[in-house]
């Protein structure tokens, strides 16, 4: 994981949009991530697209990658990025756990 955190850190120097934009694009893939999820339990309306479990898991990662390039626009250091996702975590275990 390290060695694409640096890869992902890389391509994020090279990112020509804005931090808008990459907000933009970020909505775009989580909308995306929504498409593939209704296509693969062939909600009403969607089925059509034959999407399958493959997309939905390609979609997550476009998010992910998106979300990251973000984050390394505005700071480029992992030991941030660590510490906020530890203290996300932390919520996020307080509020499954109750």
């Amino acid at each position: 994981m390290e060695k694409l955190i640096q890869q992902i850190k890389q391509m994020s120097a090279l990112e020509k949009k804005t931090l808008e934009q990459m907000g933009l694009k970020l909505s775009e893939e989580s909308g995306e991530v929504s498409q593939a999820i209704l296509s693969y339990v062939k909600a009403s309306g969607n089925a059509y697209k034959e999407l399958g479990l493959n997309d939905v898991k390609e979609e997550c990662v476009d998010v992910m990658l998106i979300a990251f390039a973000l984050f390394f626009t505005l700071s480029d250091s992992e030991e941030e990025l660590t510490a906020l996702m530890t203290k996300k975590m932390g919520k996020w275990k307080e509020k499954v756990s109750n």
